[in-house]
């Protein structure tokens, strides 16, 4: 296999893959049709409309909630139990602002 110092191949591959999906998640299409017609360097207040500074917050938001979940996932196979706590909390809390976030970017369409 091919490894490119220390970092495997298929790393690689899955973090690129990881975050075109987010991308496409978050609505990179829909961004690149309606929203380049506005030239508004905030929220669109409207669902139908999308720019691109909107889909690169959802990516982020996307991704941040990933890493949570990550850290929840690591958190199975600690084998000290503070460790295993201080994980999942710490996994908790991550998905948790990310859900919260996703919630106030609704908002902010409304």
């Amino acid at each position: 296999m091919l490894r490119i110092r220390g970092i495997g191949l298929n790393l690689i591959l899955a973090s690129i893959y990881l975050i075109v999906f987010f991308a496409f998640t978050a609505g990179l299409i829909n961004s690149l049709i309606e929203g380049q017609s506005f030239s508004i360097n905030g929220f669109i207040p409207s669902r139908a409309v999308q720019n691109n500074y909107e889909t690169i917050i959802g990516v982020f938001t996307l991704i941040f909630g990933f890493v949570g979940v990550l850290v929840m996932y690591k958190a199975y196979n600690a084998l000290k139990r503070n460790e295993k706590y201080g994980l999942l909390c710490i996994g908790i809390i991550i998905f948790s602002v990310s859900v919260v976030a996703m919630y106030r970017i609704i908002e902010a369409k409304s």
